[in-house]
């Protein structure tokens, strides 16, 4: 007999989640993810979580588009891991900030900047967010093998995308060595710190301050996701790339058995 939802938002079986897991926020991204895998199903679809569990290279994983924010990426993290997972990389999205940063840019975040109010209902402003130092080091490797020039360091998370521009802000946040701003990367990592749990993320760029990377459609200064060649070309690497970290963590978990 198959086992009930243990979960409230989540309406998958323990048993259809695997210990690797890929929280994307977008829908559209978490399904393309979802066709890399082998076997792949669709094990949930309810209070917007798409969540699909397959095989990669032998190694079972499960990806789950969250949608944005911190406060949808804190309940798809507890439940999932609720449900045996423990390890998790966010692929994502993010705007360029350093000066140096434009479109189709991949940027592996090692901690983020706590602008975002949901990790704050798990530990205060003094404690870091900081991504697994194992999960990163696995992002750097797999940029390397792929052949990516990823950029490594610090991103910026804010809860407000369409916040009024401050001027101010970026340029601290500019001379703190913040590469990129998003939405969920500091409560992935603080929810991995108090937790326990192994978390990394990484980012395609779809906007930034440098000209020669310029948007192919539309009137906003942001990539189209679904049209810009740029953007669209950097995505599937980044996914190439995803999957190799987690495969190179899972492998690694097996070798230390």
């Amino acid at each position: 007999m198959a086992q009930g939802f243990s979960q409230h938002h989540i309406k998958a079986r323990d048993e259809d989640i695997a210990r690797y897991c890929f929280i994307p926020g977008s829908h559209t991204r978490g399904r393309k993810m979802a066709e890399k895998l082998d076997r792949m199903r669709l094990v949930a679809d309810a209070r917007g979580y798409y969540v699909y569990t397959g095989t990669y290279k032998g190694i079972p994983m499960t990806v789950c588009s969250t949608g944005m924010g911190g406060p949808q990426a804190a309940i798809a993290i507890e439940e999932l891991a609720n449900m045996g997972a423990d390890t998790f990389i966010r692929i994502g999205s993010a705007g360029g900030v350093a000066e140096h940063t434009g479109v189709g840019d991949i940027v592996i975040g090692t901690a983020a900047y706590r602008g975002g109010g949901t990790a704050d209902e798990y530990l205060p402003k003094p404690f870091p967010a900081v991504a697994d130092f194992w999960v990163t080091q696995a992002l750097v490797d797999a940029a390397h093998e792929c052949g990516i020039d990823a950029l490594v360091g610090p991103v910026a998370t804010v809860d407000a995308f369409y916040a009024p521009d401050d001027k101010v802000k970026r340029l601290v946040m500019r001379k703190g060595g913040i590469l990129c701003v998003e939405m969920e990367a500091d409560t992935q990592f603080i929810l991995g710190l108090y937790r326990r749990l192994r978390c990394g993320a990484a980012f395609v760029l779809d906007n930034g301050p440098r000209t020669d990377r310029l948007y192919a459609e539309g009137e906003l200064p942001i990539a189209d996701h679904g049209k810009d060649r740029l953007f669209i070309e950097s995505e599937n690497r980044l996914i190439d790339m995803g999957f190799e970290a987690l495969y190179k963590i899972a492998v690694s978990d097996l070798e230390e058995k």
